[in-house]
């Protein structure tokens, strides 16, 4: 199941899911892989109603949360079925005394990089409503770009605003929507990415850069006005 589609940002409601794969005595995973760091702000929580019920769940931080890449977190409701799947205890590993947690019984490599230690820094560096904050203005200026959109001749809004991401297409259709989009990636002072939603191109707008401003944000009207 879903929590913010890579796509358009999508979410599965996972309450009413979640119940009907349980009840078939199966596991749930939840992929929250961008939308995740937005769960640390309790006002987009509903996204998540019912996520108690997962097995699992990863989030990556490097993709919203000011984590240098790569850092994903997986969450575990039960951790014995992937230990007892990826641990091994030959003699030279065995640890005597009082049990410990071996985080290489949880993965496939004996070694790794430290990169809960990333995380900590982020989260020393910016506290919570810092990184609270960045979330809020990110989700208000997507919001504010799409209604800016909205009123644009020559485009249109396809799919609201999930969070930080939309998108949107040009009224003439798929070449001029593909058209677009290579006029503004060509032009350089925006980037954006294409998909397919219901059958039509459209072009994805999703605000997540750390340290962007309304200004950066509202930098893609500007080049749509220009271009479009």
């Amino acid at each position: 199941m879903c929590t913010g589609g890579t796509s358009v940002g999508a979410c599965d409601r996972l309450g009413p899911a979640i119940a009907v794969v349980r009840a078939a005595g199966l596991p749930v995973h939840v992929d929250a892989a961008w939308a995740g760091s937005a769960m640390i702000c309790p006002e987009y929580r509903h996204l998540w109603a019912g996520v108690e019920g997962a097995s699992s769940i990863v989030v990556n931080p490097h993709k919203w949360l000011g984590a240098q890449f790569d850092c994903a977190v997986q969450f575990l409701a039960d951790p014995g079925p992937q230990i007892r799947t990826l641990g091994m205890k030959p003699a030279y590993l065995a640890t005597e005394g009082a049990e410990v947690t071996d985080f290489n019984d949880w993965t496939v490599p004996l070694g790794r990089r430290f990169r809960a230690l990333k995380l900590w820094f982020v989260l020393r560096a910016y506290g919570l409503e810092g990184l609270r904050t960045r979330i809020r203005n990110h989700v208000a200026w997507s919001e504010a770009l799409a209604t800016r959109l909205a009123d644009h001749p020559a485009v249109e809004i396809v799919t609201a605003p999930r969070l930080s991401l939309f998108t949107f297409a040009h009224r003439d259709g798929d070449g001029a929507t593909a058209d677009l989009l290579a006029r503004i990636n060509a032009d350089g002072r925006v980037y954006l990415t294409p998909t397919v939603h219901g059958g039509r191109q459209v072009i994805r707008v999703q605000v997540g850069s750390f340290d962007c401003t309304r200004d950066d944000v509202m930098a893609v009207a500007e080049v749509i006005d220009a271009l479009a």
